[in-house]
């Protein structure tokens, strides 16, 4: 029933929420942040909850904090990133994680180069529950804002000891990184987990037509031009990503 309940349209596209739980407090962040006054709450889908709980117990062994950034993102949290940086009150990065002038940029642009780091909502894999954001807060040195740019986790970064961990462990509990690579969609992401057995049914179930039909009826900056796209859109951002190893 659980892993119905994430096929219906409204789950897909993230306007429901039946379909997730919310995480632990003690899930969620190591002590390195456990004494913010402001603590996320973060949801997860119900069946992948088990098996990330499992990964961050392996890490901890392995003296790792898998710390949550991200997970489910509601479709108005992803309409709002997504507005935001078509009305320029957020960066538009380019392919070096550097921002962009988008004064220069048209419209059309403007769209394709939001989709290389943040999806369209109704879009989003965030939206499944099964997308975890993660890193390990406690690598970072005091006083150093997270950006979640691959840098971060490449050679000589921060967080290039967790990363190569993840490529080594996350397997064996179900996960798989869906952005590992950058395939000429969405840039590389090696903080992108994706827990693999319920993914894959979403990802099937989530269409072309759901996605279009989601997008006409938003309030959504560039709609015109998104709608004029969508195909290449889908083929390109949706459903390019890496397949599971």
């Amino acid at each position: 029933m659980l892993a119905n309940t994430l096929l219906t349209t409204d789950a897909l596209t993230g306007q429901a929420q039946s379909h997730v739980t919310a995480l632990p407090m003690s899930s969620v962040m190591s002590s390195a942040i456990a004494s913010l006054a402001h603590k996320p709450q973060h949801l997860i889908h119900q069946q992948t909850l088990p098996a990330f709980q499992q990964l961050q117990t392996r890490a901890k062994q392995a003296g790792f904090n898998l710390d949550v950034v991200s997970c489910f993102r509601s479709f108005e949290q992803q309409l709002l990133i997504w507005n935001n940086k078509f009305n320029g009150l957020r960066p538009i990065l380019d392919h070096d994680s550097q921002p962009l002038d988008t004064a220069i940029l048209s419209e059309e642009q403007k769209v394709f180069a939001i989709l290389r780091w943040s999806m369209l909502p109704g879009a989003s894999r965030h939206h499944w529950g099964t997308e975890i954001d993660v890193c390990d807060y406690s690598a970072l040195p005091a006083g150093y804002q997270l950006q979640l740019i691959p840098q971060e986790y490449d050679e000589g970064g921060y967080l290039a000891a967790l990363s190569t961990w993840l490529d080594n462990n996350i397997a064996d509990c179900g996960f798989y990184r869906p952005y590992r690579q950058d395939l000429g969609g969405v840039s590389r992401e090696p903080w992108h987990l994706s827990y693999l057995p319920m993914a894959t049914q979403a990802q099937q179930a989530h269409t072309l037509a759901v996605i279009t039909d989601t997008i006409r009826n938003a309030d959504i900056q560039g709609k015109a031009t998104i709608l004029a796209n969508i195909e290449q859109i889908y083929r390109q951002y949706i459903c390019n990503v890496a397949a599971a190893d």
